[in-house]
C-alpha cells in the first residue's frame, strides 16, 4: 500500500523531498491515511484542518482530535473555523458546494502565504468514480466524466489508485485511530445517495462496476486529452480577444462539425449556458443575449461577443467646473484654455466654455437621446447615430454621454453637439479628455 502511492508520487512527479507540501487534513480515514504514509516517507509536510460547524459537537472533535495528531507527530497544523451555513446562504450556494469552496480558498491563501509547493487531498479511487456518476447525472460534458484528476493546478491526489476499502483495511490492520463523519450516510446528500444506493445497485447488475467505470474513466482521460487539443487549436483560431471582450465571426462557428459539442467546451471558461439555444440563435436576429453566472453573450450582426457580467450602471456622475480628473466610471481629464484651435482626435473634445452650465452630467445614453452631430444643422437621434456608426449591442450598452443640463454636448469618444463647438466669437474653450484608465 504505502510502495503503491510511493510509486503514484514518483510516476506523476506530484512532489520530491525538497517540497514543502500542505495536507488537507479532516481526520477521516483517507486523510489520516495519507498523513501516515506521508510521514512514514519522510516527506515535509504540514496539515490543515477545516472546521465547518455542520455537527455540533461532533465537528469539535474532529478538530481536537487532528490537533492531538499534530502534536503527537510534532507537526504544524492550521485551523479555520467556518459559519458555512452562513456562506451558502449569503452566496446562494448548496452546503457542499459552500463548505468546498471556502476549503479550498483558504488551502490558497496558506499556500501563498507560506510558500508550500502544492495542497495534497486523501481523494481516492472511489471518490474518483462517484464524482463521474455525479457528473454524468448532472451532465458535465466529457471532462465531467474524466474523474478527479491527480493533479489539478497545485492540488495533488496520491491516493487514487486505492480503494476506500484497501485504506480502511490498512488502518484497521496498523490499530491507526481515524473519525467517521456522521454525515457520509445522510443519503440527502448527492454523493452519499450515490455511495449507498445507487453503486450497490449497479453491483447488482455488474459486480465488478467500479473497475469497469475505472477503466472507461482511463478511456476517457486519453479521449480528452486528443480532444483539449483540438478544441485549443479552433479556440485560437476563431476567438478574438479585443480589451475585455471575446469575439467570435458566427460564420467561424457554422462551418464547425459537431458544432454543440465544440461549443460546449469553447464555453466552458465563461460557466454554463444553454448552448442548444445559443446554435440556434446564430441565424436568426441580432440581439439575443445568454447569461452564466459571470458573462454575458450576445448575439450581434455578424459576431458573438462574450464580456463579463455587468451591473446596469445608471449613475449620474456630476462633473464640477473646478473638477480637473475624474477616475470612475471613465478616466477623464478636464481643463480651460484660450487656445482656439480645432484638434479633430475623437478623445479629445473643445467646447465653447461660456456656453456650459455647470454642473455638466456623465451618463448613459437613453432611448429618445437626441442631438446636432458637429458639422450638422438639425437633430438626430443618438440611437441613430449608432446605426450609422455601425455600433454593435455591446458599444451601445457601454457609451457613455456628456451633457450640459438636459443638452447631449458629446457622445463620449465620437462626436460633440455643433450647438457648443468653438466659434468665432468664442472667449475661451473648455477641454474633456477621455483616457484609458489607470
Amino acid at each position: 500500500m504505502i510502495n503503491s502511492v510511493k510509486d503514484n508520487i514518483y510516476k506523476n512527479n506530484l512532489f520530491t523531498k525538497k517540497n514543502k507540501i500542505l495536507l488537507a487534513v479532516s481526520g477521516g480515514a483517507d486523510s489520516i491515511f495519507l498523513l501516515f504514509v506521508l510521514k512514514d516517507l519522510g516527506y515535509d509536510i504540514q496539515i490543515a484542518h477545516c472546521n465547518f460547524n455542520l455537527r455540533d459537537v461532533e465537528s469539535d472533535q474532529d478538530e481536537q482530535f487532528v490537533k492531538d495528531i499534530a502534536d503527537k507527530y510534532s507537526i504544524k497544523c492550521y485551523v479555520k473555523s467556518f459559519d458555512t451555513l452562513r456562506f451558502a446562504e449569503e452566496n446562494k450556494l448548496s452546503i457542499q458546494m459552500a463548505a468546498r469552496q471556502l476549503r479550498y480558498d483558504w488551502f490558497e491563501e496558506l499556500l501563498v502565504e507560506n510558500n508550500f509547493s502544492c495542497i495534497a487531498t486523501g481523494h481516492h479511487k472511489d471518490d474518483s468514480i462517484e464524482t463521474f456518476l455525479i457528473n454524468l447525472i448532472r451532465g458535465s460534458g466529457i471532462s465531467g466524466l474524466c474523474g478527479i484528476q491527480m493533479i489539478n493546478n497545485k492540488i495533488v491526489r496520491p491516493l487514487l489508485s486505492l480503494k476506500r476499502n484497501q485504506i480502511e483495511e490498512f488502518l484497521t490492520k496498523k490499530n491507526i485511530k481515524y473519525r467517521n463523519d456522521s454525515s457520509n450516510s445522510d443519503i440527502k446528500y448527492l454523493r452519499n445517495n450515490i455511495r449507498h444506493q445507487l453503486i450497490p445497485l449497479l453491483k447488482e447488475i455488474n459486480p465488478k462496476i467500479q473497475e469497469t467505470i475505472s477503466n472507461e474513466i482511463e478511456i476517457l482521460n486519453g479521449i480528452n486529452n486528443i480532444f483539449k487539443v483540438k478544441v485549443d487549436e479552433i479556440r485560437k483560431s476563431i476567438i478574438i480577444k479585443r480589451e475585455d471582450l471575446f469575439i467570435i465571426k458566427i460564420s467561424d462557428l457554422l462551418n464547425i462539425r459537431n458544432l454543440e459539442v465544440i461549443l460546449y467546451e469553447l464555453l466552458r471558461p465563461f460557466g454554463s449556458f444553454q448552448v442548444k439555444k445559443i446554435i440556434n440563435s446564430l441565424r436568426l436576429q441580432s440581439g439575443k443575449q445568454f447569461f452564466s453566472n459571470t458573462h454575458c453573450i450576445l448575439i450581434d450582426r455578424e459576431c458573438v461577443i462574450i464580456s463579463l457580467k455587468k451591473e446596469t450602471n445608471n449613475k449620474e456622475i456630476k462633473i464640477f467646473r473646478a473638477d480637473h480628473e475624474i477616475s470612475t466610471p471613465l478616466y477623464m481629464k478636464f481643463s480651460e484654455t484660450t487656445d482656439l484651435s480645432i484638434v479633430n482626435i475623437p478623445f479629445f473634445a473643445k467646447f465653447d466654455l461660456n456656453k456650459l452650465i455647470f454642473p455638466l452630467i456623465l451618463r448613459k445614453w437613453k432611448k429618445g437621446d437626441k442631438f446636432i452631430p458637429l458639422g450638422m444643422n438639425n437633430f438626430k437621434k443618438v440611437s441613430d447615430f449608432f446605426v450609422d456608426e455601425k455600433y454593435s449591442l455591446n458599444d451601445k450598452k457601454e457609451q457613455w454621454i456628456l451633457c450640459s443640463e438636459e443638452d447631449i454636448i458629446w457622445i463620449v469618444g465620437k462626436r460633440i453637439d455643433d450647438r457648443y463647438k468653438i466659434a468665432s466669437n468664442t472667449k475661451k474653450t473648455y477641454i474633456a479628455q477621455l483616457l484609458k484608465k489607470k
